[in-house]
């Protein structure tokens, strides 16, 4: 991909926009972007991938996505705004004021804010939060054609744990699997209108033989079973 197709999107302020009143381009429930924030990478060159990326569906509602490469998580705000795809990178203060009834409001200059129900903000991010470039299109990983319920396959302990907690925010969270190469996907409900999946990318390992350390069965004989030494 070359410097031209990242810049597409045109994150930054264009030129119209810095000639006129700062107005906003986005406004979603302040707890999708509690949900990203674990699968937000952090100091990756991909500078695109170290934001939330925000785009406006068809039906009008928004989607939000994060990824650092080896997991996504995508939150569906139907009650959301955004008047055009950006991405916007956010400060981990910010997620003490993030709540299901506050907002992250994203404006044309840059400026970014978490604001209560009644508009007032609670936390104002510094400097510019729009970072240029071009956003993974998240639906060419995603699929659950061939999955099924439950969880198998090497996974990353830590992003197993980012998920679950996303599920105690939530309510629930459930899990599910294709086969050992295939990312584990998870789907989280119960909280109001926002509707949230992800998925973990597997991590290559095997265990389809006991280790060749583990001692080799003794003649049936001179063995001992484990019930007598308890």
């Amino acid at each position: 991909m070359n410097r031209e197709d990242q810049l597409s999107i045109e994150g930054l302020p264009s030129e119209a926009d810095a000639n006129e009143a700062p107005h906003m381009i986005a406004r979603i429930n302040a707890m999708a972007v509690k949900a990203a924030f674990p699968f937000i990478a952090q100091g990756d060159i991909r500078y695109y991938l170290n934001g939330v990326n925000i785009r406006p569906l068809d039906d009008g509602s928004v989607m939000v996505v994060a990824t650092d490469g080896h997991r996504y998580v995508v939150v569906r705000d139907q009650h959301g705004f955004a008047e055009r795809e950006i991405i916007v990178t956010v400060k981990k203060d910010a997620l003490k004021s993030c709540n299901a009834k506050s907002t992250l409001d994203v404006m044309s200059n840059g400026g970014s804010m978490v604001n209560d129900e009644g508009g007032v903000p609670q936390f104002i991010q510094p400097g510019n939060a729009l970072i240029e470039g071009q956003f993974p299109r998240i639906e060419n990983v995603a699929s659950v054609i061939g999955y099924s319920e439950g969880i198998s396959g090497a996974i990353n302990p830590q992003y197993l744990k980012d998920a679950l907690a996303i599920g105690q925010h939530f309510g629930s969270i459930r899990f599910f699997t294709k086969d050992a190469d295939s990312p584990l996907t998870f789907v989280v409900g119960g909280l109001g209108d926002l509707e949230v999946f992800g998925g973990i990318m597997k991590m290559r390992d095997s265990f389809d033989q006991l280790p060749s350390w583990f001692p080799r069965p003794v003649p049936f004989e001179l063995a001992q079973s484990v019930g007598e030494h308890v």
